[in-house]
């Protein structure tokens, strides 16, 4: 099958969805023998990097339709507007998957942006297959969307120290932003050590909210209580989770889904998320959550999960079969007969 796998950024940008395009592009070729070209904007830098797929940079128009009249699927990881163009004389299977809101929960719209947006949902909701990442997502838009999850990089998220782990070492990792929630996370390590507990909270990130974070951190006076141990890259991460028992994803924000719930969880972490948007979903029941933007219920939880050895360590139980649903190569399957169930759906000669 000729897969036209289309993105807005790609390599070597880097990002979640530009991550997923490669996972996918590559798992196509590799375990379904799929002849693969990723459309981007993205042009290349050195140093290159060879792909077992063709990437089309910044197609001219010319270029554009040529790549999608040889495919017999074209496939959108995330909506590609300006790409879409052929597709109104083509017609060829069309696949589009949701991986973040198309307006965000709550968005107050202009009426140039009100006409803009509801052209882009109902353009959407016409693939042939429309498959959203989280239920959550699946909700916004009008009529069936399957849902497939998010997976995670299997071969940098998996457990290296089977020691036991101090209960009440905290972590959170992530871009260091306001909509984050770091703020409820330091505010609750402060609620703790006044009942008495010992928390110690590793930061892993960067961002521009760092300093109103370090800010914040003093004028707590929990110092002693967070450590700030900045980006890290790669088994850096897995090593750094590896040493801590609960991680935390206080997204005041409903995210779409939160792949670094399922990051933690697979390093071995018991994970704690806001309980809204898809990360419900993306922890499933290997994790507990909290009322989003309540740094009380935030607070009980993670007292719970420090001083309950019973309670932390059944959820911990529940990890390893929900990850294994999230793996790789179940992620490229499901995407690959989703490309195939389009083939076949989708009306002959078109």
């Amino acid at each position: 099958m000729r897969v036209v796998l289309m993105v807005h950024r790609f390599h070597p940008d880097f990002g979640g969805v530009e991550v997923t395009a490669e996972v996918l592009a590559r798992g196509f070729v590799e375990r379904h023998g799929a002849e693969v070209v990723v459309v981007t904007h993205t042009r290349e830098t050195e140093p290159r990097k060879d792909f077992p797929f063709t990437v089309l940079r910044a197609p001219s128009p010319l270029q554009l339709w040529k790549a999608i009249s040889g495919a017999d699927v074209v496939f959108h990881n995330n909506p590609c507007m300006q790409f879409y163009w052929p597709q109104l004389f083509l017609r060829k299977p069309w696949v589009v998957v949701l991986r973040t809101w198309i307006t965000l929960p709550g968005q107050k719209l202009g009426p140039l942006e009100s006409i803009k947006y509801w052209l882009k949902y109902r353009l959407v909701e016409r693939a042939d297959v429309l498959i959203s990442n989280s239920r959550a997502i699946a909700a916004h838009v009008r009529g069936h969307s399957d849902v497939i999850y998010n997976s995670y990089r299997t071969d940098l998220f998996r457990i290296t120290n089977t020691a036991p782990r101090d209960p009440n070492s905290l972590v959170y990792l992530g871009r260091l932003s306001e909509d984050k929630g770091i703020d409820l996370l330091i505010r609750a390590v402060r609620n703790l050590k006044d009942r008495g507990l010992s928390p110690r909270l590793s930061l892993i990130g960067d961002g521009d909210y760092r300093a109103d974070l370090e800010a914040l951190i003093r004028d707590l006076k929990v110092e002693d209580e967070v450590a700030m141990l900045g980006p890290k890259a790669g088994s850096e991460i897995c090593e750094e989770l590896n040493r801590h028992a609960v991680a935390v994803v206080p997204s005041r924000f409903p995210e779409p889904f939160g792949t670094v719930a399922l990051e933690n969880a697979a390093s071995g972490c018991v994970t704690l998320v806001a309980d809204h948007g898809g990360l419900p979903e993306a922890i499933g029941d290997a994790g507990a959550r909290f009322r989003p933007n309540d740094v009380d219920s935030l607070t009980h939880e993670l007292e719970r999960l420090m001083t309950n050895g019973d309670y932390r360590e059944s959820i911990r139980a529940r990890i390893p079969a929900h990850v294994r649903k999230c793996s790789v190569p179940v992620f490229v399957d499901n995407f690959y007969a989703a490309l195939e169930r389009a083939v076949r759906k989708a009306p002959r000669g078109r």
